[in-house]
C-alpha cells in the first residue's frame, strides 16, 4: 500500500475531523468521560514515533456498539490525531462500511479495512484468511514504520450487564505470530458505549443517546516475553513447511497445514486465549466481578444459546457487525 501525498493529506484531514468531533461529542454531551491509563499510553506512542525499529502495535478491546469506533478515540488529545503513527488502522464490515462510493470513500480515508463477514458476504470472501487480515499483518510488519491495528477480537457486538466478554477469534493470532517483529500489545477496556447506542433502544434508533456515563481505560503495554514460546512456535511452523518471512502477510500462498493443521489451529486459540486474559486483567482491575467460566471459550459460549431478539441467555445484547 502506497498512496499518494493528495490521499495520506485527505485521510490526515479526515481522522483528525472525526477526532474532533467525537472528543467534542464525549466532553459535551456526557454526563461523565473518564479516561484512565492515557500519559502511560501517550508516552508510549511518543516513544514510537522517535524510533522506527519499535515493531508495530496492535490493540485490542471489548466491543459494547456500533459506535465504539471512532467514539472511542475521543479519549486521545486531539494534538495527537495528525500524525500517521499515531492513529489506529481498524477492520470494519463491508456490508455496513463499504456499501456505497460515498462510504467506501469515508472509511477507506479514516483508515479502515473492508472485512468480510462469512455469513454476509460471498463464498470465499470472508473467514481468517481475507485480505483485510492479511492486509493488518503487513501493516504490522513494515519495515521503515510498522502501523497500529486495533482489533475487536470478540467480532460483534456485545452487551453483557458487567461487560463480561465473548470467546476471542483468531485474527488478533494472525497480528501477533506473523509480524516479523513482535508486536506490542495493549490491552484497552470500554465502558457505556452500550448505553450511548444500546441494541434494545427504540425510537429514534439513529440517533446516540446523551447523559451518559462513558470511561476509556488503556492497559500497560504487554510485556513482549508473553508472546515469546507462541512465536517460536510459529516460526518452527514456517520452517517446517518452507514458509520464509518474505511472504508475511500472504495467506494465498500460506500451505494449507498453517492454515488448518491441528498444529497451527491449536496455536491461534491459545494465542487468542492469551489476549483475552490480558483485556480481562484490566477489566478486573476496574473492579468488575468474576467471569463465568463458560465465557472465554467458544464451545461453552455456545451452550448459552441465544433467543431471536439476539439476546443471550445470560442476558447479553449481541449484533453481528
Amino acid at each position: 500500500m502506497n498512496p499518494s501525498p493528495l490521499w495520506n493529506g485527505a485521510s490526515t484531514a479526515t481522522i483528525a475531523t472525526v477526532g474532533i468531533l467525537c472528543r467534542m461529542f464525549l466532553l459535551g454531551t456526557q454526563r461523565k468521560f473518564e479516561v484512565e491509563g492515557l500519559e502511560q499510553f501517550l508516552q508510549f506512542m511518543e516513544e514510537r514515533k522517535a524510533k522506527s525499529n519499535m515493531g508495530g502495535l496492535v490493540t485490542v478491546s471489548n466491543h459494547t456498539s456500533v459506535l465504539d469506533d471512532p467514539l472511542m478515540w475521543g479519549a486521545i488529545p486531539i494534538r495527537h490525531l495528525f500524525s500517521p503513527v499515531s492513529v489506529r488502522w481498524g477492520l470494519g464490515s463491508h456490508d455496513i462500511c463499504f456499501t456505497s462510493r460515498a462510504r467506501s470513500l469515508l472509511f477507506s480515508l479514516g483508515q479502515v479495512l473492508p472485512t468480510h463477514r462469512l455469513r454476509k458476504s460471498p463464498a470465499g470472501l470472508g473467514g481468517l484468511f481475507q485480505p483485510a487480515l492479511d492486509e493488518s499483518v503487513r501493516l504490522l510488519s513494515h519495515l521503515t514504520q510498522p502501523q497500529w491495528v486495533h482489533i475487536f477480537p470478540e467480532g460483534r457486538v456485545h452487551q453483557h450487564p458487567t461487560y463480561q466478554m465473548r470467546y476471542f477469534k483468531w485474527g488478533v493470532s494472525r497480528c501477533i505470530l506473523e509480524p516479523p517483529t513482535t508486536p506490542t500489545v495493549i490491552p484497552i477496556f470500554i465502558e457505556g458505549f452500550s448505553d450511548i447506542m444500546h441494541e434494545s433502544r427504540e425510537f429514534p434508533r439513529f440517533l446516540p443517546r446523551v447523559r451518559k456515563n462513558v470511561k476509556v481505560a488503556f492497559g500497560k503495554p504487554v510485556d513482549a516475553a508473553r508472546w515469546e514460546d507462541v512465536r517460536g512456535e510459529w516460526e518452527k511452523l514456517c520452517e517446517v513447511h518452507g514458509f520464509g518471512k518474505g511472504r508475511v502477510g500472504d495467506s494465498q500462498i500460506m500451505p494449507q497445514e498453517m492454515k488448518t493443521g491441528e498444529d497451527a489451529v491449536r496455536l491461534r486459540i491459545k494465542t487468542a486465549a492469551r489476549v483475552r486474559e490480558e483485556v480481562v486483567k484490566l477489566r478486573r482491575e476496574l473492579g468488575w466481578p468474576e467471569e463465568e467460566p463458560m465465557a472465554k471459550f467458544m464451545e461453552t459460549y455456545k451452550e448459552a444459546g441465544m433467543t431471536k431478539d439476539g439476546r443471550t441467555a445470560e442476558g447479553a445484547w449481541e449484533k453481528e457487525i
